[in-house]
């Protein structure tokens, strides 16, 4: 038995967990597991799955899964170049297939909609207005309105004698109301610590987070008081959802980022780190 592997197993022996016990919490085979302890690494996949179950291990029962790889990785095979390529599928990242025309568009967007509202309401103008000087009865030639604006002897009369003559009120005129484009959505990238990116959420009515597993990878979601919403194993093929409406800030961890894509809202978040296992903290302004 390595020295990891004594440790590993002392930490399960005070959590109280059985072999049995660490496979139903990680998914891990018990075979793989006992292989940890042991220091036989032959019975794995492969050097990358071997780190990825050491971290699980590690952190299921109550470890720090990096600390553990930096401290022992004189013992732990390194993955070569082919292995990590070959467990890393190209795929075309969302934002890269249309993020940005989309971005351009719902720019403009309500631009194109103040524009269109301010031509409708002339052509609606513009319309009465010929439609009341074509109507006979509304035409008024200039001597009629001489006449009708000419005092009269009594009137004369009147504002002699010292009345006053009331001005004519003129009715206000109530002001179009342009209604306000709603916002839309928008997700900011704030920061990266460590293998920790950072992103603000704000415009947004619901929040709700995919993964879409091309490989599989261990999730763990927790609130803003570190309150563990989610943990455990997402198989590649698999799509998991979880709506976070009623948090203010969530952290989403993958023990296994690298080929695997995580949305809110349909909204792909990018890791910014390098690392295997990487986290994503998103802060919602609402």
């Amino acid at each position: 038995m390595t020295e990891l592997g004594a440790r590993l197993k002392e930490a399960r022996t005070a959590k109280g967990y059985s072999i049995e016990d660490l496979q139903e919490i990680t998914k891990i085979q018990k075979r793989y597991l006992a292989g940890i302890e042991e220091g036989n690494y032959a019975t794995m996949p492969g050097a990358f799955y071997v780190r990825a179950f050491i971290k699980q291990y590690a952190e299921a029962v109550g470890l720090n899964g990096d600390e553990l790889l930096e401290t022992y990785k004189t013992e732990i095979p390194s993955p070569s170049n082919d292995e990590v390529t070959k467990n890393i599928p190209a795929t075309p990242s969302r934002r890269a297939l249309g993020g940005s025309s989309n971005s351009k568009l719902m720019e403009i967007f309500p631009m194109i909609m103040v524009v269109v509202f301010v031509i409708a309401i002339i052509v609606m103008f513009w319309f009465l207005f010929q439609n009341r000087a074509d109507d006979p009865e509304e035409t008024v030639t200039s001597d009629e309105l001489t006449q009708e604006n000419k005092p009269t002897f009594e009137d004369n009369e009147n504002i002699q004698s010292g009345d006053e003559v009331k001005p004519i009120e003129e009715e206000p005129v109530e002001e179009e109301v342009v209604e306000e484009p709603i916002p839309t959505q928008e997700l900011s990238f704030v920061d990266l610590q460590g293998v920790t990116s950072t992103y603000n959420l704000s415009n947004a009515e619901n929040y709700l987070v995919k993964l879409v597993a091309v490989n599989t990878t261990w999730l763990n979601i927790r609130d803003e008081n570190d309150k563990i919403l989610v943990d455990q194993s997402i198989t590649a093929g698999e799509t998991f959802e979880f709506d976070a409406s009623a948090f203010s800030k969530i952290r989403v961890r993958l023990g296994h980022a690298p080929g695997n894509i995580i949305t809110i809202n349909d909204e792909v978040i990018e890791f910014k780190s390098t690392e295997v296992t990487q986290n994503a903290v998103i802060q919602f302004n609402k």
